[in-house]
């Protein structure tokens, strides 16, 4: 399937290494603290469960059903996970993006004080779940809103800003989650801090997002042409390219394919009654519900209980876990050097690739060597989860962002990303609310869960998922049969641009100013 870029847009684009400003990077990196919000509110769980103080304030070394307790803190996360990921999508399309990430990020700061104020383990719970319902807001519109606003040819890489976000707020809990552990006579109530300083994400969220510019996909989609014209002039341009040139042909093809997604029908239904449709929604969901089946998220939450059962003390099970995150978010940036120069599938079948042979390392070593006292061995299974974050992080992470965001059209954008949020939900609620148990009563045998589900989808990525690296969003819809959707192709639209420059005939050079010049 041919998904190269276009020659009349690749000759512009071998005379400039980027067609982005420094400003685009900014305003990225200010969205992505949205999804550092997700990350330091969903993990921090992890080192709150490894804190003695917690544990013993909340009653959870003595309460029979303890184990159930703390799979309810979990999934009771997601289940408020799965509304703000349906609320995200109805925001943003009636409200806009920046509003919805505000909006996310305000429920989560109040909710997070609270939850760290609770009295007991069941206000910390309810809470918990509202803490789920707002960090899922932010997940589910920043990487949306990162997608829309940045130039195709570096998307990945910007967009990846959401997964390195995520790690931020990962890296931040556990090691503020080490910090605080070894805070000598610690009154019993220590276990707030961490959780409180999840307000910090928020504050920055509520006070950078304001000076970010709307989508200009979702303001061509409420008929603002202009407003969206100056946002894809001023942020994609560079000195390289002093007549918009670049951005003007993006924007021409914006408008147009616009205009068509305005009149198509949209909503969950029809996301279901067109074939093309569906099979988009089976790829998304499936991808993101597929990647947490992969065990993600059980290792990062529960990290410390599997230190533990490989031996280690209490220390080492919090220098483990924050050692485990710190790789996590090392590669998540590294991973910006590759993301743009593999196939999206290949990428993908690669991390997966990896993942499975981890796992079933690590299903192996504990398998025999679980309960021994071959410290080596028991080493080993420390290396087999270190090895899976690098398969990860390094090729997975970002695509659940940005994959998701590149194969829906722009009027099923929004409601594309709140059923892939309700795909890690999904996959959340069942995996995570079932391992306390799971680990207690059949230990390694639940890494074959995960070791079956990555395999199937290693297979299904590589064979059957369309490559989107450096299509245009507007032309995405060619990938899935949707010929008929598509108003302009970006060399048609390139072509379209160059000719209006042509000399007048006074032999001046035309300059439009306003975007009715821009038709096609």
């Amino acid at each position: 399937m041919d998904t190269q870029t276009p020659p009349v847009i690749e000759a512009l684009e071998a005379k400039s290494r980027r067609h982005y400003k420094i400003s685009t990077v900014f305003h990225v990196v200010g969205i992505a603290w949205g999804a550092a919000t997700f990350g330091y509110g969903g993990s921090i769980i992890g080192t709150t469960l490894g804190q003695p103080s917690f544990i013993k304030y909340m009653g959870l070394d003595t309460a029979p059903n303890a184990d159930q307790l703390l799979g309810a803190m979990n999934a009771l996360f997601y289940i408020g996970g799965i509304i703000g990921g349906f609320l995200a999508g109805f925001l943003s399309d009636k409200y806009g993006r920046k509003f919805t990430v505000l909006f996310g990020a305000a429920i989560t700061l109040v909710a997070t004080a609270l939850t760290a104020g609770s009295v007991n383990i069941a206000m910390f719970i309810v809470f918990r779940a509202i803490v789920g319902l707002g960090c899922f807001i932010e997940l589910a519109t920043a990487p949306l809103w990162i997608t829309e606003l940045v130039p195709p040819k570096d998307r990945g890489i910007l967009s990846d800003a959401t997964a390195i976000g995520v790690n931020v707020g990962y890296v931040s809990a556990s090691y503020v989650g080490v910090g605080f552990f070894y805070y000598k006579d610690a009154p019993l109530s220590v276990w707030r801090a961490p959780l409180a300083i999840g307000c910090l994400p928020c504050l920055i969220v509520l006070l950078w997002v304001p000076f970010i510019p709307e989508s200009p996909r979702y303001l061509l989609l409420k008929d603002q042409i202009d407003k969206a014209w100056e946002i894809v002039k001023r942020l994609h341009s560079t000195s390289d390219d002093p007549d918009h040139t670049y951005a003007r042909a993006e924007f021409n093809q914006m408008r147009t394919q616009l205009a068509i997604d305005r009149g198509l029908k949209s909503g969950y239904i029809e996301m279901f009654r067109r074939p093309s449709y569906r099979k988009r929604v089976f790829m998304g969901m499936g991808l993101t519900f597929a990647l947490q089946s992969s065990g993600v998220l059980v290792i990062n939450n529960y990290g410390t209980l599997l230190y533990k059962d490989l031996g280690f003390n209490t220390a080492q099970q919090l220098l483990f876990q924050a050692g485990w995150l710190a790789v996590s978010f090392s590669l998540n940036c590294a991973a910006i050097t590759i993301v743009d120069r593999l196939p999206r599938n290949i990428l993908m079948t690669i991390g997966l690739t990896g993942c499975l042979a981890s796992l079933i390392s690590e299903a192996a070593i504990q398998a025999k060597y679980l309960g021994g006292t071959n410290k080596s061995a028991l080493a080993g299974g420390v290396a087999m989860l270190y090895s899976y974050v690098f398969f990860y992080a390094m090729f997975l992470d970002g695509c659940s962002f940005w994959y998701v965001g590149e194969i829906f059209p722009s009027h099923l954008r929004a409601n594309g990303f709140a059923l892939a949020m309700a795909g890690i939900c999904l996959a959340d609620i069942i995996w995570l609310g079932a391992a306390p148990t799971a680990f207690a009563d059949i230990g390694w045998k639940y890494y074959l869960f995960f070791i079956i589900i990555t395999a199937i989808t290693t297979v299904t990525v590589f064979f059957t998922f369309p490559n989107t690296l450096n299509v245009p969003l507007e032309e995405v819809a060619r990938l899935f049969g949707d010929h008929d959707e598509i108003a302009v192709h970006a060399n048609q639209s390139m072509k379209q641009t160059i000719s209006d420059k042509h000399e007048s005939k006074d032999g001046s050079i035309a300059t439009y100013e306003h975007v009715d010049s821009l038709k096609s």
